[in-house]
């Protein structure tokens, strides 16, 4: 190639043709099975899919979808989706039964747990459609049936019959094989997701009760809020292990639900896409499918808008609880000031009086001072020789306290300022 290629091309043209079906003849047998495969359990599965794989005389095989195709006509489909993975085998009707039986023993023996297995007969048309439908076992009292794309009929009782496989019914129709595989992929895909789609009614009705004690907690909690007359910090305490609990079914749900409306929609698409046109006195492919998937997707719609309700109203809880904390932490602040303004205020005024006192304390030893100076003056003329030293030491002892005091001032003040210019 003369031009760069981007890494993901490849992978977006593999993506593309990734579900294409095979060609179906206009009478064959169709075996389906999806299983759900656990992360553990995907090695066993690549292991069987290449070590226990009957024969093949053309094979491919990619990381996500591989086929096989024999001369007898024998055709074989896997595709692995994000949880689930889709078998399928295509016998023309005169492959021999021991044959047969191989490959769909390779099928039923495949790890992971089957959400929905199929085996369609495919018809040329319905001229002996009675026999038909009594050979595979198809019951006419909740028979559906209706047309589909391109006049295609399609008959089912959409039940689990005793080898664990469902019955479906299917002409032929005026169709190359190409585009009849392409009809018969639209059926299964809409049979197979709206299975897959179903898996999260189960964990609505499991978790629903959980919820509604913890709504009926949660409105409790509102109301001991509003009426403020317990302890903040309980409260706080309590609304955590409300949100920890509806934490812990939100992770237990989220996969699932999310999962259950991606194949909702596309279950939808499948069916809008069949164009289904009903017969009288049958049930349709559309109603069978409206009538419990609709209210089945839209139950676990509900409940996901529910936990983001009950997660709205709870942060809704909290901020009222953190204003009112925030409020009273203010107050105690606010108490607070004022009382280290009044003990400021009595400092000052302890102080102001010890200041009156030091004047008077300076006013007596200012006098003492005066009146040895006066002795020693006056003792001059009498040779009182101690009262003369008590007066000669009074004004160098005086400068030298002076000097003293004022030199430690300012050794003071110079070490507190180099630690102050070090402050980071």
């Amino acid at each position: 190639m003369s031009f760069t290629e981007h890494p993901l091309r490849r992978w977006a043209v593999d993506e593309m043709r990734l579900r294409r079906f095979a060609p179906v003849r206009a009478n064959c047998e169709i075996y389906q099975v999806v299983r759900l495969i656990e992360p553990a359990e995907r090695s066993s599965e690549d292991q069987w899919l290449i070590n226990a794989r009957p024969d093949f005389d053309d094979w491919t095989l990619a990381a996500r979808h591989g086929s096989g195709h024999t001369v007898s006509g024998i055709y074989f489909l896997w595709e692995r989706h994000t949880e689930a993975s889709t078998l399928t085998l295509i016998f023309p009707t005169d492959i021999p039964d021991p044959v047969r039986h191989n490959y769909i023993q390779w099928l039923e023996n495949w790890p992971g747990g089957v959400v929905r297995a199929t085996q369609i007969r495919v018809v040329p048309d319905s001229v002996n459609i009675a026999a038909d439908l009594s050979a595979i076992g198809i019951s006419r009292d909740e028979m559906v049936c209706c047309d589909i794309n391109s006049g295609i009929r399609l008959w089912s009782d959409f039940s689990i019959h005793g080898d664990g496989y469902g019955r479906l019914l299917i002409t032929a129709g005026d169709l190359g094989e190409g585009e009849r595989g392409r009809i018969i992929q639209r059926v299964q895909e809409l049979g197979n997701y709206r299975n897959l789609a179903l898996l999260g009614f189960p964990v609505v009705q499991q978790y629903g009760p959980q919820l509604d004690q913890l709504e009926h907690r949660l409105s409790d909690h509102a109301r001991r809020v509003a009426l403020a007359d317990e302890d903040d910090e309980v409260l706080l305490n309590d609304l955590a292990g409300i949100s920890s609990e509806l934490e812990l079914i939100r992770s237990a749900t989220s996969f699932r639900l999310s999962a259950t409306a991606a194949y909702a929609e596309v279950a939808a698409d499948r069916l809008s896409s069949l164009d289904v046109q009903p017969i009288l006195n049958f049930q349709s492919l559309t109603d069978f499918t409206e009538r419990r998937l609709v209210p089945a997707s839209r139950t676990c719609s509900v409940f996901r808008q529910r936990l983001r309700d009950i997660a709205e109203r709870i942060s809704g809880v909290m901020h009222t609880l953190d204003v009112r904390i925030d409020s009273r932490i203010k107050a105690q602040n606010l108490a607070l000031m004022r009382s280290m303004e009044r003990s400021t205020q009595l400092q000052f005024r302890l102080q102001t009086l010890v200041e009156g006192l030091s004047v008077i304390a300076a006013a007596y030893y200012l006098v003492g001072l005066i009146a040895y100076m006066t002795q020693g003056i006056a003792a001059l003329n009498t040779d009182h020789l101690t009262d003369i030293i008590t007066g000669a030491v009074t004004l160098p002892v005086m400068l030298l306290i002076y000097l003293f005091v004022n030199r430690l001032r300012h050794k003071v003040l110079k070490e507190t300022g180099a630690e102050n210019t070090h402050v980071e």
